[in-house]
């Protein structure tokens, strides 16, 4: 009975793995695709904050509710289904003739993928805990990110010679995976034995953590919605843009795996500000560069941000305390989401009154607002 136990985990474990990497290689073509398609279809800067925004808006809305039920029924149950419906949805885009059609399909398809996160970083504290819950949670980490990294080359390439095949070739396959995915996942009904000591942190880093990554997430939206027009104005091809998007998931894929090769980050500040101080230094390069490399330079910073930032805010929702691990990882997943919310929202108002590099250099001196804040507060809790 036990060897069955600990090999259904074995096999299980990796399966979440290998459906993270996938759904996020979907969400990636997606993420390149669509504001493609809406230029295509005629949208300008504020069109495309506007279905940045309203994207980022339903997931916030309902990912709150999702991770509570994530708590409360079996983990293959919200994240298959979110991945059927999020299948469907893309594989209607390329039926759009009118930009106004886009709208309800993206809100189906982020409301869709509000029930698939939660429920799988949840699982995650299923299989292991202890400092063996951070190991797991880095390579699911790495997973999903550079499913993500390898979707926007896909798309980069596919675009260029076919635009529809972007959205059904995902849709069609994330129904499948969907599909498979509830009829194999299992997640273990009871708290694992931990292996080893878990770890300890005061939880104002969680907060703190939190902060940070939405900070973070303004800007990686800003520069996924509002980018593709800038890019477009420089000359660049939807391979180039495909290859700048690419390097910022590879940078974040990167460095996910550093940071679970070692665990001095866990419960320290210094790495939060570290994070913040490159999303700033990359927020520079962009704003003071039309080359392609001066701008692959800066994502990669940015991207490199978003890897320890995310790492955090995750590690923490879902550590240090297990019994409402759900929802701590959807508040984890709201917070970003309300940076990506602000993000395409204000970045398309920038760029439409105030230039096309406006959203870069706002964001500039927010990073370094959300900096000092931070500091302020760390040293008010250590005072």
């Amino acid at each position: 009975m036990v060897r069955e136990k600990m090999q259904s985990r074995f096999t299980a474990l990796p399966l979440l793995y290998v459906f993270s990497f996938f759904t996020n290689l979907f969400v990636g073509m997606l993420g390149l695709g669509l504001p493609l398609l809406a230029i295509k279809l005629g949208a300008g800067n504020i069109a495309l904050g506007a279905l940045g925004t309203m994207a980022a808006l339903v997931y916030i809305s309902f990912v709150p509710f999702s991770g509570w039920l994530a708590d409360r029924v079996p983990k293959n149950l919200p994240a298959g289904a979110g991945a059927i419906s999020f299948g469907a949805a893309l594989c209607l885009l390329p039926l759009c003739q009118r930009l106004f059609w886009i709208y309800p399909l993206a809100a189906a398809a982020f409301l869709s993928l509000a029930l698939v996160w939660p429920a799988l970083e949840s699982a995650l504290c299923k299989f292991v805990s202890g400092k063996a819950l951070a190991r797991s949670s880095g390579f699911y980490n790495v997973s999903w990110s550079s499913g993500a990294t390898i979707g926007y080359l896909l798309a980069g390439l596919i675009y260029a010679h076919r635009p529809s095949a972007v959205f059904r070739l995902a849709g069609g396959l994330a129904i499948v995976f969907g599909i498979f995915f509830t009829l194999l996942f299992r997640a273990p009904d009871q708290e694992p034995q931990a292996q080893d000591q878990a770890e300890k942190g005061p939880v104002h880093l969680l907060y703190l953590s939190w902060l940070a990554n939405g900070m973070v997430y303004f800007v990686l939206n800003v520069l996924r919605n509002i980018f593709p027009k800038l890019a477009e104005s420089l000359g660049f091809s939807s391979q180039s843009l495909g290859a700048l998007l690419l390097c910022l998931s590879l940078a974040q894929c990167l460095l996910f795996v550093l940071l679970n090769r070692t665990a001095r980050w866990h419960f320290k500040f210094w790495p939060l500000a570290a994070a913040l101080a490159a999303l700033f230094a990359g927020l520079v390069m962009v704003v003071f560069t039309a080359r392609l490399w001066g701008c692959a330079l800066g994502v990669l910073l940015i991207g490199a941000a978003g890897g320890m930032t995310y790492s955090a805010s995750l590690y923490y929702a879902v550590s240090l305390e297990s019994s409402i691990a759900g929802s701590r990882s959807g508040w984890h997943e709201f917070y970003l989401g309300l940076g990506g919310f602000a993000g395409p929202l204000l970045g398309g108002l920038f760029a439409n009154f105030l230039g096309a590099k406006s959203p870069y250099a706002v964001s500039a001196g927010l990073a370094l607002l959300v900096l000092a804040i931070m500091i302020c507060y760390r040293r008010a809790r250590s005072g």
